[in-house]
């Protein structure tokens, strides 16, 4: 124990200090008091209390030795739950829930091995065959998660933890099948808008809209009438819808994927019928429909609430077209086919559909290129016997 005297407004202050090992990290630390005086009184009313404080010090810590992955792992939700968007706690909590099948909830943090954190993310890798992308993500939170027991004191060293690295797989022969299913070619996509249509014309005109625009889905159900500017025929990109609900009445409008998902988009004459149309028969159902509410949404159901996405996904799941998987996002790589095989620089394609990394748009622009060479080849050998 050591004292130092301080001079306050209050006369002068005598702190005594203590130090004690961390049993978790290793590391000294102190603990200190103020009192009036230095005489053998207050030292030993110095020692009794600054012991106290170490006992209860080392109470809490004896507690953090149990304290699990599970409870970190729940602690870091809430602790991140205000800094992150809505669909980015939600996909947080989605990860928690997949290390809970693979660690015991029973098991202290401090037990957690590197090969445990391996064999779960390879098992969800290479035998539960999700993607690389939803893998990756898994890892990113875990290490995450325990960058946050570090700072918490918890944890002394994490750097095997932070080491570890998902290997990609090669690309398989149904891999690069399912990349040249990203979009619709002209004859596919014509083919899926009548299916549509035939279910609901509403719909088909949104995914005939994306198909021309290349909004993402949430973009799409996020556009307001403030949105669309009818003399410069553009629309404002500003938002997202948080479609992911339980109720498609409770929907919130967040900010967009990141700072280059905010763009205007200029309008083709066919993209303007189309909002013209949807527009005029939103005005008819507010009159029509006792319930109607009016939210300033353009793409919305009958009583004037933006579309719910399970509702858009089960439609989808009626279609068939040449066994591709159709989903919202189909019609968005559509449009970047379309503007490849017009011949648009990759460079403006991405800044019309919000993209900053190019791998996404590059895969189908590469693809779509390729195709157009092979057609050139074929016409040449036509023309040439």
């Amino acid at each position: 124990m050591w004292i130092e005297e301080r001079a306050t407004n209050k006369g002068t202050q005598y702190i005594y200090y203590e130090r004690y090992s961390d049993p978790v990290t290793g590391k000294n630390k102190r603990v200190s008091i103020s009192l009036k005086g230095n005489t053998p009184r207050y030292v030993k009313e110095a020692t009794r209390l600054l012991q106290e404080k170490i006992s209860r010090k080392l109470d809490s810590i004896e507690q953090d030795k149990y304290i699990t992955l599970h409870q970190v792992a729940y602690m870091w939700l809430e602790h991140t739950r205000p800094t992150v968007k809505l669909s980015t706690h939600v996909n947080h909590g989605i990860y928690v829930k997949k290390i809970d099948k693979y660690i015991p909830n029973d098991l202290p943090i401090i037990r957690v091995t590197p090969v445990m954190i391996e064999r779960l993310v390879n098992g969800v890798y290479y035998v539960e065959n999700l993607s690389y992308h939803y893998s990756k993500s898994l890892l990113t939170s875990i290490k995450a998660i325990f960058r946050y027991a570090k700072r918490r004191g918890l944890l002394n060293n994490i750097q095997d933890i932070e080491d570890i690295k998902l290997i990609k797989k090669p690309f398989s022969v149904s891999d690069i099948a399912k990349k040249q299913n990203k979009f619709l070619d002209n004859y596919e996509l014509k083919e899926a808008l009548q299916q549509i249509y035939k279910i609901e014309p509403r719909i088909s005109l949104l995914f005939e809209f994306i198909s021309l625009t290349g909004l993402r889905i949430g973009e799409l159900l996020a556009l307001r009438y403030c949105d669309y500017n009818k003399e410069k025929a553009t629309i404002n990109i500003n938002g997202t819808l948080q479609y992911h609900c339980n109720n498609s009445s409770d929907f919130k409008r967040g900010t967009p994927k990141n700072i280059y998902s905010v763009r205007d988009i200029k309008l083709c004459k066919r993209s303007i019928r189309i909002l013209e149309r949807i527009i005029t028969e939103n005005k008819r159902n507010a009159l029509w429909f006792t319930g109607y509410k009016e939210n300033g949404y353009i793409f919305t159901a009958k009583r004037g609430n933006p579309y719910n996405m399970q509702y858009l996904n089960k439609i989808l799941k009626r279609v068939q077209v040449n066994n591709k998987n159709l989903t919202t996002h189909i019609f968005r790589h559509t449009h970047i086919s379309i503007l490849s095989e017009l011949g648009v620089p990759l460079k403006a394609i991405m800044q019309r559909v919000g993209h900053n990394d190019p791998t996404t748009t590059l895969s189908i622009y590469t693809h779509v290129t390729q195709a157009m060479n092979e057609d050139v080849i074929n016409k040449l050998n036509a023309r040439n016997g």
